[in-house]
């Protein structure tokens, strides 16, 4: 028996004889090289199919071809190794054998017959993988794009069992022309002439002859066509020519009408004429899109995701020429497509709907929306469905700059005007309202937010706008006095303040406020401006003091804040439950910063300031970065005859009307309606406008007679409360219970048995909403003066 020590030697005697015997066998038979490896591969595969031309019944999974077409992909993807790379000559000898012989052109028509059965997905899966693995795989070869082309003709979205090979080979297609946007003219047939060529395509040329372009008119007619714009011949003296001889007007030569002349080569490109597209616009089309969109109607929705990726990918391209009809045409189609499809699912959405599960109901078009996790209800499928093809045409409409007046005009005319429009006026409206609430929610796109306001505003430009008879103001003037739709419209007003649009808040609001009706004008503005802040006010644009706004940040905030804390008398107020006013700065700080970015493109003025003094003011200070900004100069007066108040009182507008209203009947108003109110009216408060923050967070302003402030509108409903709930017996102990049952997390909420209990919760709903305003104040202090 041996001891370990020999083992080891005996081993390494072994190893080195080894080493010895293989070195003697490279030398008398070296291993293939990477080329005949392919070669070798190759040849198996073809001899497969020249072996047996009937080809066997068997399915391809049960052949070896598979096997040897994957070694051929990797044998081409070890090329691209940094190991390939130290002989550059030899780096690249499988690919251009490829390229050479041709093999793509002998699989592809392998794939168009499948045959043995299951052979076209191997080769579409094959080629997908050689164009996504090579660094810059050769896609304008003609060996390469020319059996492209005819697998592209297998893919026509009809439900094939292949089409998730199908669309992944679009996709990545896509890509490559995304990263070499010169291959879209592969995909347009009359541009495939402009492509740079590594070889030439044969069978590539245009199948018409160009019909729009100059060069090509000798087709029709025999004369001269020049590249260079000829100057009128002029009879001249021997002197003003270089040799003595006069200039000898030009001949037509018939060799200039040959396409291939080298003279067309040998002009300057910067005397060229700009290429004219020879596209026709009735049947030309930008092929590789047009066959993408075709998958965007499958059952699979992981293969309607890939194709809207793909067609994405296509459409936002930079170097998109709107002037080539072809291009023109597919992108018209492809916006024309998406408006109607969501213009069709939009009228399958049931109205007997939960307006709950429309609210709660969150959908983004690249994810899965056939979750089995999800709650079920009525009009589930529908709604989900509507709210992910609605995403998806917004992010079209965000990413492809070309596509956004025909996106835009179809969104409105066929979703906004032709459907919804109707029903927001007819006995329909509460469902309406709630799904405008949400479509208004689910968009982010410049585009569709523009056409929401055009369609809510009418007019273009905001100097134009002076309230009236818009459809924003006929749906909101509709609930003033219809408690059922009251709530419906708040949801939809709250989600136009959520994605705010400048022309629709000024509708909304401030063509009310701009004149600045609701101070009294005989009363002096000491009242809120000091004389500190008038001398902060002439050192403005200083390095170490950057007062933003003196209206944003009055220096008697303090008095401002007790104002709203102290609303309340003491014995109404249970200091026991919840804390001061700092509870909500967090809250306010941060809802504040977002509304700052939201609005930081709006054009609004810094100082609330009346009209006769605002020729004075030329310029206004940005309330976000403090820079100097030229004002958008005298405002127009808003003409509310139609509100039956006389054009000499103030006119809030049907927005903030309609909120004071409501914070008025606050007493005899459910708990969760008085929420609502109060959450829209928070909002506002937030906005950074001198006008709204002077009408809803100073209560230092002199009120003009007839006009009401937010701080108005407060102390009339704590007068209300103060005459009735004192009568209630133990009415402390009511209101401390009442706080602890709706401040708890989350609170507890029961139907009112009496009127009592809507007093002790409008008095919970008053106090909080006091903290919140003095925490909005403070917050908007700190921000402007920073």
């Amino acid at each position: 028996m041996f001891s370990c020590g020999r083992l080891k030697v005996l081993d390494k005697m072994f190893g080195r004889l080894s080493d010895a015997l293989q070195s003697a066998a490279d030398v008398l038979a070296p291993p293939p090289t990477p080329q005949q490896d392919f070669e070798y591969h190759w040849r198996i595969v073809r001899n497969f199919y020249a072996d047996d031309r009937d080809l066997p019944r068997v399915h391809i999974t049960n052949t070896n071809v598979p096997v040897h077409l994957e070694e051929m992909l990797q044998i081409l993807v070890k090329e691209q190794s940094p190991d390939a790379e130290k002989d550059v000559q030899k780096s690249r000898e499988c690919l251009e054998y490829m390229l050479e012989t041709n093999p793509l052109d002998f699989l592809a028509e392998r794939a168009i017959l499948d045959a043995p059965p299951g052979i076209r997905v191997h080769i579409l899966s094959w080629i997908r993988r050689f164009l996504s693995c090579l660094d810059d795989p050769p896609i304008n070869h003609s060996s390469v794009f020319l059996p492209l082309q005819k697998l592209l003709t297998l893919c026509n979205g009809n439900g094939s069992p292949y089409e998730k090979e199908e669309i992944l080979l679009l996709s990545t297609v896509a890509a490559l022309v995304r990263k070499n946007p010169s291959y879209v003219n592969l995909f347009l047939p009359s541009h495939q002439h402009l492509v740079p060529l590594t070889s030439t395509l044969r069978g590539m040329s245009p199948t018409k002859t160009p019909v729009r372009n100059p060069l090509f008119d000798c087709s029709k007619e025999s004369k001269r066509i020049s590249l260079v714009p000829e100057e009128p011949t002029v009879s001249t003296t021997s002197d003003n020519t270089p040799n003595g001889q006069p200039e000898q007007a030009d001949q037509p030569d018939p060799e200039v009408c040959d396409s291939n002349s080298s003279h067309r080569d040998s002009v300057s490109s910067s005397k060229a004429p700009p290429f004219t597209c020879d596209c026709d616009d009735k049947e030309d089309r930008f092929t590789l899109l047009e066959t993408i969109m075709l998958y965007l109607d499958s059952p699979d929705h992981t293969i309607v995701v890939r194709a809207g990726e793909a067609a994405l990918i296509l459409t936002s391209l930079p170097s998109i020429d709107l002037s080539c009809c072809a291009m023109k045409g597919s992108l018209d189609d492809f916006g024309t497509y998406l408006m109607e499809k969501v213009w069709y699912l939009c009228q399958r959405i049931p109205e007997d709907m939960n307006p709950e599960d429309i609210e709660d109901a969150n959908v983004s078009w690249g994810l899965n929306p056939r979750d089995s996790d999800a709650p079920e209800f009525i009009g589930r499928p529908q709604l989900v469905e509507f709210l992910a093809w609605l995403d998806y045409a917004d992010c079209v409409s965000k990413e492809c700059e070309n596509l956004h007046p025909h996106l835009g005009d179809k969104f409105r005319n066929l979703v906004l005007e032709y459907y919804i429009e109707p029903s927001l006026l007819d006995a329909n409206a509460p469902f309406m309202l709630l799904l405008m609430a949400k479509i208004v929610r689910q968009i982010h796109s410049p585009a569709f937010l523009n056409e929401i306001a055009t369609w809510l505003v009418a007019e273009e430009n905001i100097s134009d706008i002076v309230g009236g008879d818009c459809l924003l103001t006929i749906l909101i003037d509709n609930c003033q006095y219809n408690t059922h739709l009251v709530f419906h419209t708040l949801l939809f007003v709250e989600s136009l303040l959520d994605n705010p649009n400048e022309r629709i808040l000024h509708a909304m609001l401030f063509c009310y406020l701009n004149r600045r009706g609701y101070c009294d004008p005989t009363t002096q503005t000491t009242q809120t401006w000091s004389d500190e802040e008038d001398e902060r006010q002439k050192r403005r644009g200083s390095a170490t003091i950057a007062i933003k706004s003196r209206t944003l940040a009055p220096s008697n905030i303090m008095k401002i804040i007790n104002c709203f804390l102290l609303l309340l008398p003491r014995q109404m107020v249970n200091e026991g439950v919840g804390t001061c006013y700092e509870e909500y700065m967090k809250d306010a700080n941060q809802h504040y910063k977002t509304w700052i970015k939201k609005t930081e493109n709006f054009n609004w003025p810094i100082e609330a300031i009346f009209p006769d003094k605002e020729d004075a003011t030329p310029e206004c200070i940005s309330p976000i970065s403090g820079a100097v900004v030229p004002s958008r100069g005298p405002k127009r007066e808003s003409q509310c005859n139609d509100s039956g108040i006389s054009e000499e009182n103030f006119y809030e507008g049907p927005l903030l009307k309609l909120l004071f209203r409501h914070i008025r009947c606050m007493p005899t108003q459910p708990y969760e309606f008085n929420l609502g109110i109060i959450a829209v009216m928070s909002k506002l408060a937030l906005l950074p406008h001198p006008y709204l923050h002077e009408i809803l967070l100073n209560p230092e302003i002199s009120v003009a007679p007839g006009a009401s402030t937010l701080w108005s509108v407060l102390q009339d409903v704590a007068r209300q409360l103060l005459l009735e709930i004192p009568r209630i017996e133990g009415f402390q102990e009511k209101i401390a219970q009442t706080e602890e049952r709706l401040l708890t997390n989350p609170p507890l909420i029961s139907e009112p048995s009496d009127r009592n209990e809507m007093l002790f919760e409008a008095i919970v709903v008053l106090k909080e909403f006091c903290k919140e305003l003095a925490a909005i104040a403070f917050v908007k202090y700190n921000r402007s003066t920073e």
